[in-house]
């Protein structure tokens, strides 16, 4: 993946980011408010075993969309996503220990869980595909098939937060 810089919006008291995780990584980056968030990265294929169901996931592309509204916050959340050993707690445990991980997208102040919206949005893009049904949202409230995507080619962080940028817009003006 190219080295670019981050881009960062301002959408009233929200703050947009697309940060590239290269290393050396700063933490600090990292907002510690609440938010929702898109981790980008790229796996080999592995066999997962879940709840004694064994599951090819393709080498390729990925994000997972997530939030982080508890106390830790964004930087909390994600750091413990970055780690590559630890307790498996949330389904996207299973896949981080194996992952090169590409970039973030942080929607820094939301208010409530974004998620949901940024799983259906980048479902829209070409290519993109779920592969898991099920994986990140079995909680979900808004009944969506998955918040892990699946992409053969690399995503493009300029694209996908303007388009990102518009759904949060587009979203906002109807509430």
């Amino acid at each position: 993946m190219p080295i670019l810089p981050p881009f960062l919006f301002f959408n009233g008291y929200k703050k947009l980011a697309f940060i590239p995780l290269f290393f050396p990584f700063l933490p600090e980056v990292i907002p510690p408010s609440r938010g929702s968030y898109i981790l980008f990265f790229f796996l080999n294929q592995l066999t997962l075993v879940i709840r004694n169901t064994q599951r090819i996931v393709p080498s390729g592309y990925y994000c997972y969309c997530g939030s982080a509204l508890g106390k830790g916050g964004l930087r909390s959340r994600l750091l413990r996503h970055l780690i590559p050993m630890k307790k498996i707690f949330w389904h996207i445990d299973h896949l981080t220990p194996n992952a090169l991980f590409l970039a973030l997208f942080l929607y820094e102040g939301s208010l409530g869980s974004w998620e949901c919206l940024f799983a259906q949005a980048l479902c829209q893009l070409p290519n993109v595909s779920i592969p898991l049904p099920g994986f990140g949202s079995t909680d979900c409230k808004k009944k969506c098939i998955s918040h892990l995507l699946y992409s053969p080619r690399r995503w493009d962080g300029k694209e996908i937060t303007e388009m990102l940028f518009w759904t949060i817009d587009k979203y906002e003006k109807q509430i």
